[in-house]
């Protein structure tokens, strides 16, 4: 039960005097730190108890990605907005008014291409090639002003730093809970994808790094002889002079994999700083994420100084359920760097559903990432961002009723979410029919454990579910053991149900009754 909008403001000054004490003591400490896991008990309270505390995001957690109506965060029992859209205090009340945290969100990618037009200090802060030339933002195509196109603006040239940081500014003025930072990376990403990262400014970064990482062998073998003059894109041009042949033997030129790191992890750096920037400006700690699109490893750099992750999943919307290891290798991945991430599908895969009108298909995405301890972001009822190379950006309205009683769901049930963490079954898969997919999370400090079971039996063609009747899971009496005689089935859409436990010598069995899309097997 939420307190009125008089207690909570109250609540919420005391709490930032007691925090700017607590500043003033330990200047060290800007941001809400790492936690010892995903659902650890969060500071000064949870994240569903009251809004603008600090903590980290809990299972359960509701998010949305972008800022919505009243009636849609009520729809869904919102608790986070995690992609912007507070960047007022009045946005910020409306927010907390609702029970929910918000974010102020601003992007390292490009200065935009109109700014990149008129302000010539900007126009030199973008990333260069090995001639040069400004490299383009390819998924920026149709984002055009009067003839410049969108590039990626350089993160360690000063002139475009000074952007970032005037965005930090004007997205923190109202006091948000936290910044988002998309598109991290910066001229990582040209550097790494692009045949982009030669300006001067990246050249002088990169003779730091290697006098920290390089080995002696590796700078003999490039035939560098003094750090303090090396001017890597001289030995670049040995192998290329263009972008275009630079491409094709980029990762054959010495010291390029160093180049690459060292890329990462400066963006990573730089990152760092823009959150310090923005506790500072608030005069509190406060959340940090960035758009790190696990599993991708160029990504992961960055995941350390984050308080939890916000970003895009692909979730290979055109093969259905039958090809889901990039998304789980990448919940996976969140859980092992021990920070929580809310994740959505990519654009791509938004577009495929606008398409298809495929509803299904994305409310089986949000119970697999929530199966793996992670959250999926609310379909945005309004502007989900879409790209597809045929159409570039566009927008899906999703309709609440399609997705709304699934996050109702998990916040009915929120006892059974937070709190828990995954049991290593790599050794032990449950049996379970091959259409079924099974993880097991046990409660910290308890023998309860909850099985989330999912129905991947996905018909293309008539775009839903197959139910699947009188379905079978076992699991090792090795990683479970359940005290009472019968399970509880929880579903969106069934009623609950208790039902009878097969307890053998080795395993332990439930037989669920209809398994339409998901169900949560709760054992005491």
């Amino acid at each position: 039960m939420h307190t009125s909008s008089e207690s909570r403001t109250r609540f919420m000054e005391a709490c930032r005097l007691w925090i700017a004490l607590a500043l003033l003591l330990n200047p060290g400490v800007l941001w809400a730190g790492a936690t010892d896991g995903p659902d650890a008990v969060p500071v000064l309270g949870g994240a569903d108890r009251s809004a603008g505390v600090l903590g980290p995001l809990r299972h359960s957690e509701v998010v949305f990605m972008y800022a919505a109506s009243d009636e849609a965060y009520q729809a869904y029992g919102a608790t986070f907005v995690g992609w912007g859209g507070a960047h007022t205090a009045e946005q910020v009340q409306r927010h907390h008014d609702l029970g929910a945290r918000c974010t102020g969100s601003m992007w390292c990618l490009t200065a935009g291409a109109e700014n990149i037009h008129k302000d010539p200090k900007l126009r030199a802060a973008c990333a260069i090639d090995i001639e040069g030339h400004p490299v383009e933002v390819p998924w920026l195509f149709d984002h055009t002003h009067e003839g410049t196109k969108s590039y990626f603006g350089c993160t360690n040239h000063p002139d475009f730093q000074d952007l970032c940081r005037q965005r930090v500014h004007q997205v923190m003025a109202g006091g948000a809970d936290g910044l988002h930072v998309d598109d991290h990376l910066g001229t990582a990403g040209a550097a790494w994808w692009q045949g982009g990262g030669f300006c001067d400014y990246c050249m002088k970064g990169f003779r730091a790094y290697l006098k920290d990482h390089a080995t002696r062998e590796q700078l003999q073998q490039a035939g560098v002889e003094r750090v303090d003059e090396f001017d890597y894109r001289s030995l670049v041009r040995k192998y290329a002079t263009t972008r275009q042949e630079y491409r094709k033997v980029q990762h054959q030129i010495p010291l390029m994999g160093l180049f690459l790191q060292f890329h990462a992890e400066a963006a990573a750096e730089h990152t760092r700083q823009l959150g310090q920037l923005a506790a500072e400006v608030v005069g509190r700690p406060v959340l940090l994420s960035a758009n790190a699109c696990l599993p991708n490893k160029t990504h992961t750099h960055v995941v350390k100084y984050l308080t939890h992750v916000i970003c895009e999943v692909g979730q290979n919307a055109s093969a259905g359920t039958s090809r889901l290891d990039h998304a789980i290798e990448a919940y996976e991945l969140v859980a092992s760097l021990g920070k929580p991430m809310a994740a959505t599908a990519s654009g791509h895969d938004w577009a495929f559903v606008k398409q298809n009108d495929c509803d299904e298909l994305v409310r089986f995405w949000i119970a697999l990432a929530y199966a793996h301890g992670q959250r999926f972001m609310v379909p945005h009822p309004q502007r989900q961002w879409c790209f597809s190379n045929e159409r570039g950006t566009h927008w899906y309205a999703a309709p609440i009723e399609a997705y709304a009683p699934v996050y109702r769901f998990i916040r009915a049930n929120a006892d059974c979410f937070d709190g828990f963490e995954a049991i290593d079954m790599k050794d032990h898969r449950p049996d379970a029919p091959t259409n079924v997919l099974v993880t097991a999370r046990r409660r910290s400090g308890s023998n309860e454990v909850v099985l989330h079971v999912l129905n991947r039996d996905y018909d293309s063609q008539a775009k839903r579910m197959r139910p699947l009747s009188n379905v079978e899971v076992s699991v090792k009496r090795s990683l479970i053991s359940p005290t009472k005689p019968q399970a509880r089935l929880l579903s969106c859409d069934e009623p609950a149900q208790q039902v009878d436990l097969s307890q053998g010598k080795d395993a332990v069995s439930v037989r669920i009754p209809q398994l339409r899309l998901w169900t949560l097997v709760v054992l005491e």
